[in-house]
């Protein structure tokens, strides 16, 4: 479930960077009401996976996100079907 949650953090992030453009940690914390220690390491991740950088006025959008987010519906319904198939496997055994 951590990654889950991990992963909403990183995407409501991007999303507002999306709509709003640059902003800094402690903006995007006020408006998203994720605490700055979390926001700085999404921003770290998201930095490491291409899909924005550090600037003067804040974390900017640099990667393709129609791309990103494209691939990301693809490996969420993978893992939807993956986790289909393991509680068929628990439905199974009772």
């Amino acid at each position: 479930m951590e990654e889950l949650n991990l992963l909403e953090r990183h995407l409501k992030i991007l999303k507002l960077l999306e709509r709003e453009g640059s902003m800094g940690i402690m903006r995007i914390s006020q408006i998203t009401e994720i605490p700055p220690h979390r926001v700085r390491y999404s921003l770290r991740v998201l930095e490491t996976e291409g899909m924005i950088t550090a600037t003067p006025e804040g974390a900017k959008i640099i990667g393709n996100l129609n791309e990103f987010y494209k691939n990301l519906k693809e490996k969420i319904e993978e893992t939807s079907v993956r986790l289909e198939e393991i509680k068929k496997l628990l439905d199974s055994s009772k």
